[in-house]
């Protein structure tokens, strides 16, 4: 059962930041395209790079696609497929870093959530106590 649930919880992850990048902030006086961008071509750190935002835009894309197969990956381990129960702690990880990056580059006040599991999963998995 809580296995389960932690594999649920994975894929929900994956579906939250798939779903964050394409949801307006609601009551925002300047809406944006994306609470999980604030503008996927807008990155407090590459402003100050200078980069261009057509380049920012596709790092935002890419860390958003690796972010969400790899917790699909692993919440799909999580719940016993075969072949990726063996992997599945591997995908969280590197998910979960991903993510940070990802919520930190593009920050949002509204992330800090998204910031806390990731955090929570690190520790989860460094102390080994997840249930799968």
């Amino acid at each position: 059962m809580l296995r389960t649930f932690f594999g649920l919880f994975l894929i929900a992850h994956a579906v939250a930041h798939a779903g964050l990048a394409a949801a307006p902030i609601p009551d925002d006086p300047d809406p944006k395209p994306g609470a999980f961008f604030t503008e996927v071509s807008r990155s407090w750190l590459f402003q100050k790079l200078g980069l261009d935002g057509a380049v920012v835009k596709k790092i935002g894309i890419i860390l958003v696609i690796l972010t969400v197969l790899g917790f699909i990956i692993a919440g799909l381990g999580g719940l016993g497929i075969s072949g990726l129960n063996k992997i599945w702690s591997t995908a969280a990880g590197l998910s979960a870093g991903v993510s940070l990056i990802l919520l930190i580059l593009f920050w949002h006040p509204w992330l800090i959530a998204g910031v806390l599991i990731d955090l929570g999963l690190f520790l989860v998995l460094f102390l080994n106590k997840w249930p799968v």
